[in-house]
């Protein structure tokens, strides 16, 4: 028998099945490699500077994994067996055709992205129907919100950012000495935005500030307008410095203002929730 010798050309053509690798299964169902290969190149196409990591891998794998979820539950529901998603999917199957796209080498790549949106899409509306959000619902969230800002203020702050405790310093001894802060902040600070309009952004409430930068909220909670922190806050490799623009009372919205956005947050994190509880009853087993 004569031996079979691949040329380097059919090597590359074959190399994707030949040396592909299941890198985890979900409720039996494998994802191989090669679906993230094809998706890490779609990616970096589309993000010139994105780098090939294992990071980025490992981001889409978990990603593959909450698809892979979702789909195998909109298909034990029957959703994709529905008219709209059926004619919905057959749209977009030949736009795809009479644009050319579906001869295009990542074609299977995107398409199988379409077919996940339409069955994320399928499995959201089905939420939205088992579990639908009431006024009541809404109303009770709106008035945990109104409660917790209630009789609470908000401050428009200027941050003068440096990577050297040293230029802090001396923006401090500048405010101290009457300069404007447009001044200083131009002078001193690195972020490029700030230094551009010479104005703070918007307003935040102390209570997030809290919550979410205690640091940050200790050293600007007692400031009055026009003060600044005396002492410069590292964080990290960086300095910062604050100035307090202007301090004002939260004023909440109404709840007829709310309403709608309240209504789609806590629908949201129903889905979010179902598609968590799908996650942690579903076998999935990483590759060994």
């Amino acid at each position: 028998m004569k031996a079979k010798i691949l040329t380097s050309a059919a090597l590359l053509a074959c190399s994707g099945s030949l040396f592909a690798q299941t890198l985890a299964t979900v409720n039996g169902q494998k994802i191989d490699s090669s679906v993230i290969d094809a998706q890490v190149a779609a990616f970096r196409a589309e993000n010139s500077r994105a780098e090939d990591s294992p990071q980025l891998r490992r981001a889409l794998l978990n990603q593959e994994i909450t698809n892979t979820v979702v789909a195998q539950e909109v298909k034990r529901l029957k959703l994709d067996r529905s008219a709209e998603f059926k004619d919905m999917l057959a749209k977009l199957r030949a736009e795809a055709e009479k644009s050319g796209d579906d001869k295009k080498p990542s074609f299977k790549t995107v398409w199988q992205a379409v077919e996940y949106g339409l069955n994320g899409r399928a499995y959201a509306l089905h939420i939205a129907k088992t579990q639908p959000v009431s006024e009541q619902d809404a109303k009770a969230a709106y008035d945990n919100i109104s409660g917790f800002y209630k009789g609470t203020q908000e401050v428009q702050l200027g941050e003068i950012l440096t990577d050297k405790e040293e230029n802090a310093k001396k923006a401090v001894a500048g405010l101290k000495a009457k300069k404007g802060f447009d001044a200083v902040l131009k002078q001193y600070s690195l972020n490029d935005h700030t230094k551009q309009t010479g104005k703070p952004d918007g307003y935040v409430p102390l209570k997030d500030l809290e919550q979410g930068v205690p640091p940050l909220y200790q050293a600007i909670k007692d400031l009055k307008k026009g003060e600044f922190t005396a002492t410069p806050l590292k964080n990290g490799d960086f300095y910062g410095v604050y100035y307090v623009n202007d301090r004002r009372d939260v004023k909440v919205p109404s709840f007829d203002e709310m309403k709608e956005q309240l209504t789609g947050d806590l629908q949201a994190e129903r889905i979010d929730r179902a598609v968590g509880a799908l996650l942690d009853k579903a076998d999935i087993k990483p590759a060994e």
